[in-house]
């Protein structure tokens, strides 16, 4: 099969279509008899992009990990792409097109970029022409990279390294994008950076699921939010009707900016 390359914006208009990518129901997670996740439900149209927002401590980390096979649910289901894909192993999702970059720096320090790179392929049993178009396209959204292919990992700058691991998960050709705490640890210059790339990837037609602490970024790039305290949904709509609630979102996100 070839690999999805950039769409056009009408290409991925039309794939924007109203179907679900994902629908969680009935969700439940537990660290032992500390339960985490009550109850969470959840859907994510096919095209578009979903901000789960919430402080420390409220679950949105942990959803991400069940979603994407790191964790296996005490109950519920998740469904991706219509297929029941609960408590299937994480290794065995990029194949299907679901793809996480967990929070912090998730590249192999001792690696150069490019090995970096490649080795990501494995998990989809790619080789070939298949790995070198999307390691191009993977470099045309990171263009810096190009210049550090040779470059271990580990000597990279923090906004680098989030580079690098976006770019590694661009490389698995992924239908859904679950991207955790995009802008941990970084300067706002570097941010917008990341923003840019990632606006860039969801306009080329990449379903994206994007866990924040920060409103003001996540409204950069998502439409619709989700916030999360303890464990369970408090507020979801617009990320603009978020904007506006008083209640939470200048509270908890906007009170030192």
């Amino acid at each position: 099969m070839e690999p999805r390359l950039e769409l056009t914006t009408a290409a991925a208009a039309d794939r924007a279509a109203d179907a679900d990518m994902l629908t969680v129901s009935g969700l439940e997670f537990s660290y032992g008899r500390l339960q985490v996740l009550f109850d969470m439900n959840l859907a994510v149209r096919q095209g578009e992009a979903l901000a789960l927002l919430g402080t420390n401590g409220a679950g949105k980390s942990t959803l991400l990990r069940v979603i994407c096979g790191l964790e296996r649910p005490g109950r519920g289901r998740v469904v991706f792409d219509g297929s029941d894909i609960t408590g299937i192993p994480a290794e065995r999702l990029p194949s299907r097109g679901l793809v996480l970059v967990s929070g912090g720096r998730t590249v192999f320090p001792d690696m150069t970029v490019v090995e970096n790179l490649d080795i990501q392929s494995l998990t989809v049993r790619k080789r070939g022409e298949w790995l070198k178009q999307r390691r191009a396209y993977a470099l045309d959204v990171f263009p810096g990279l190009r210049e550090r292919l040779s470059q271990r990992a580990g000597s990279l700058s923090g906004g680098e390294q989030q580079q690098l691991a976006l770019a590694k998960a661009l490389v698995l050709d992924p239908k859904l994008l679950c991207i955790d705490e995009l802008s941990l640890g970084l300067s706002p210059l570097v941010v917008q950076v990341l923003l840019a790339a990632v606006r860039r990837i969801h306009e080329a037609g990449v379903t994206v699921v994007l866990v924040e602490q920060s409103l003001n970024i996540a409204a950069e790039i998502c439409e619709r939010a989700i916030f999360m305290e303890k464990g369970t949904t408090r507020f979801e709509g617009s990320t603009a009707e978020l904007l506006e609630r008083d209640d939470i979102a200048r509270a908890v996100f906007l009170g030192g900016d």
